[in-house]
């Protein structure tokens, strides 16, 4: 800096020229902030929309498929056949603990023939 033009009176009004540029800004920020008062959507609220508007549909299109006479009627049939139906153990091989008398039971059965692929036909 020019020594000349380094004296106490320059400094000073260095000084509230900076401070009166950022009182500046912040004044146009808070007029564009008061102007711009918008809450911003969110990305939530936005996904939010399009699965209000699917549910809809959905429950539109339920109602005018199913009356809910019908599935009052349904009810008990299917209530009774679940409670008649009895369960059963699944027995899958890939389930079986090697070592157990399962196991070798399971081993000692031939394995089963493999299925042929069907013949390539020609158009």
């Amino acid at each position: 800096m020019d020594p000349t033009r380094d004296n106490p009176i320059i400094r000073f009004a260095t000084f509230w020229w900076g401070l009166a540029t950022c009182l500046a800004f912040a004044l146009l920020l808070a007029v564009i902030g008061w102007f711009n008062r918008a809450t911003p959507e969110s990305l939530e609220d936005v996904a939010a929309k399009v699965r209000y508007e699917t549910k809809a549909r959905i429950a539109q299109a339920q109602a005018a498929s199913l009356a809910p006479a019908a599935i009052d009627a349904a009810i008990p049939g299917v209530a009774h056949q679940l409670v008649a139906a009895k369960p059963a153990a699944v027995e899958k091989p890939e389930q079986v603990v090697p070592g157990t008398p399962t196991a070798a039971k399971l081993a000692a059965k031939p394995a089963a023939a493999p299925v042929a692929a069907p013949a390539p036909t020609k158009p």
